[in-house]
């Protein structure tokens, strides 16, 4: 997909595929810092240091996850309002993601 895209595909395809794999990957890093602050929250033994960063760690990668969706959504509705022909839904998502595992393995 990624290759036939770069070969022979349109910048606007080009561009929505890019935006959606940034989609990805802030996903991915938000779910990885909730982690890490879970982890940093168990282990924090009662330091009220820790505790107070652990919080802000996963306080800041929700209010993350939640810009990169608005961002996404203004990118859509801005779009259709100067009338762009951007096509990026929920199914081109999920397929650049198991394209992305499939070639993991």
């Amino acid at each position: 997909m990624l290759r036939e895209l770069l070969e022979s595909g349109s910048i606007i395809d080009i561009v929505a595929t890019f935006i959606a794999l940034a989609l990805i990957v802030a996903s991915i890093l938000c779910l990885v810092f909730i982690i890490v602050g879970g982890i940093t929250f168990i282990l924090s033994a009662g330091n009220e240091d820790k505790i107070k960063k652990a919080v802000h760690t996963i306080r800041f990668a929700i209010i993350g996850l939640f810009v990169t969706f608005i961002a996404f959504f203004v990118v859509s509705w801005l779009s259709k309002l100067l009338d762009i022909p951007f096509q990026l839904n929920f199914s081109t998502i999920v397929d650049l993601m198991q394209e992305i595992f499939s070639s993991l393995r």
